[in-house]
């Protein structure tokens, strides 16, 4: 059975993936694209070909079964266009595009060409958060009322040095907020129907936003609070709590905080506080129990997904309407935040337009 051919379009969030390509028995990584130093050197360590032009690349290397995009937002589309057009499957890193109309096309672009389309929201694949879903559809939390949601950390001062990261586009909202959206899609199963946001910039005065507040309204009655800074010292963030990326300081803490009528649960911790079957109201003491959950990798589980796509034995878990419904919340909530006022979402229409 022949190797399973794959690039890697850039080489910050991409490396990780080139990395692990290449532990992959029956996986050949053919190059990677990237057009700056740090470029050069990862590929010299992953011993395969650099170009520097990402259409060269896609051009010029043959029989390509899969393509993995890390490219900036706004370059998403015209890659996948060019990947569907060859007829070479994509994993496109989140966020789908940088605007609902780029998704849109990509979208119809891959069902047009008969390509597979897995976008790279890789906390799905977390042993984590499929286990929150299973309890929350299990019902053991009863009908859920609401969920409080934190992500406040703050980021080096080198991180910053990238001038994309100060221009609106760059902030954490589109950058790290999208990954909280999507969790909460991902393991409640909400339809977010509005949302109204308020933000500023005051930390570092930049066109972006370093800090927002966001209240989103879902069509089935819970309620969500959602609270983000990136210039904030805190251990109040999926990332430093989760413990699924050693780049960051681990805590011990919760970052989502889940409310049913029967219970509620704290994460990543799990401990879940409910009333014994006898006793329920604020004069009696909650009981709390907590559940076990094996850690992994969700980014090589990912991968390992995408490998399996191509070699025909997935579809995608996370498709093109996922990441476009995902998008179309995060443009609301920032859309809100631009007109000071709440924006509903139609996200019906938008997945009717999709599917026509």
């Amino acid at each position: 059975m022949k190797n399973i051919r794959i690039a890697v379009l850039g080489m910050n969030q991409g490396y990780k993936f080139a990395k692990d390509a290449l532990t992959i028995p029956g996986v050949e990584l053919v190059a990677v694209a990237g057009n700056n130093e740090q470029a050069e050197r990862r590929a010299q360590e992953l011993e395969v070909p650099l170009y520097k032009n990402y259409q060269e690349l896609i051009e010029e290397c043959q029989d390509l079964d899969g393509i993995i995009i890390t490219l900036p937002n706004g370059l998403h589309r015209e890659v996948v266009e060019l990947c569907a057009e060859k007829g070479i499957h994509v994993l496109v890193e989140k966020p789908i595009a940088a605007t609902v109309e780029d998704a849109e096309a990509m979208v119809n672009a891959a069902r047009k060409n008969q390509i597979k389309l897995l976008v790279g929201h890789h906390r799905r694949f977390s042993n984590k958060l499929i286990k929150l879903r299973e309890i929350i559809s299990s019902g053991a939390l009863g009908e859920l009322t609401g969920v409080n949601m934190l992500y406040m950390l703050a980021k080096d001062h080198s991180y910053f040095s990238e001038k994309w990261r100060l221009t609106q586009g760059g902030g954490p909202m589109l950058i790290n907020g999208i990954h909280d959206i999507d969790t909460l899609l991902f393991v409640t199963g909400l339809t977010i129907k509005s949302a109204y946001t308020v933000m500023q910039n005051k930390i570092r005065n930049n066109p972006v936003e370093d800090t927002a507040a966001i209240i989103l309204e879902t069509v089935e009655g819970p309620i969500i609070n959602y609270f983000l800074s990136d210039g904030t010292p805190s251990p109040w963030s999926y990332d430093s709590t989760a413990k699924e990326n050693p780049k960051f300081a681990q805590y011990e803490e919760n970052c989502y905080k889940i409310f049913g009528t029967k219970a509620s649960i704290a994460f990543p911790s799990f401990e879940i506080y409910t009333y014994d079957e006898n006793h329920f109201g604020w004069e009696h003491k909650l009981q709390k129990s907590k559940v076990e959950v094996v850690d992994n990798d969700p980014m090589m589980a990912e991968l390992l997904h995408f490998i399996n796509i191509l070699n025909g034995k997935a579809e995608p878990f996370v498709t093109g309407e996922d990441g476009l419904e995902t998008l179309k919340v995060i443009t609301a909530i920032k859309s809100s935040a631009e007109r000071k006022q709440k924006v509903e979402i139609n996200l019906y229409q938008q997945k009717k337009k999709i599917t026509q």
